[in-house]
């Protein structure tokens, strides 16, 4: 599968209240299995392919349980610097507020020490407080900052 058609998937799938959980796992395991090797994307295809994930996310009911499926398949495009996946993560989560995404901040802020912990944790504070955000999504990301804090 070339990245066009992966994309063109992607961007087709859609979540309904029918679907069970190991359907939206198995999605993802099949584009991730059949699309050719990402680590020789260019930065631009990486870029390109994580903002489609973001934006299946965006597209998507904020809370959609997490499926880690696409969590390992979205965090897996960038690796080892993740400076692409980072950025996009985090424009995201300043923007939306959607159980998945806020579970994917949460594992980017593991990784952090000292003044950039701080720094992100103030973002998981932010998600906590945003009323624009559903019940269940704040109190995740309430359940994350006070976890974090903690650390």
């Amino acid at each position: 599968m070339n990245l066009e058609t992966a994309i063109t998937q992607i961007k087709n799938f859609n979540v309904n209240d029918n679907m069970e959980d190991y359907e939206i796992s198995e999605f993802f395991d099949a584009i991730g299995d059949e699309l050719e090797d990402v680590n020789r994307f260019t930065d631009s295809q990486k870029q390109q392919l994580i903002q489609t994930l973001f934006n299946f996310l965006k597209r998507q009911d904020s809370e959609l349980e997490e499926d880690f499926s696409f969590i390992h398949f979205i965090e897996a495009i960038d690796q080892p610097d993740y400076n692409i996946y980072n950025t996009e993560l985090l424009n995201f989560n300043t923007e939306n507020g959607t159980i998945t995404s806020t579970l994917l901040l949460n594992r980017f802020i593991n990784a952090l020490e000292g003044e950039e912990h701080k720094k992100y944790i103030g973002l998981l504070k932010s998600i906590s407080e945003n009323k624009n955000y559903t019940d269940l999504v704040r109190a995740e990301a309430l359940s994350y900052y006070k976890h974090q804090r903690e650390k």
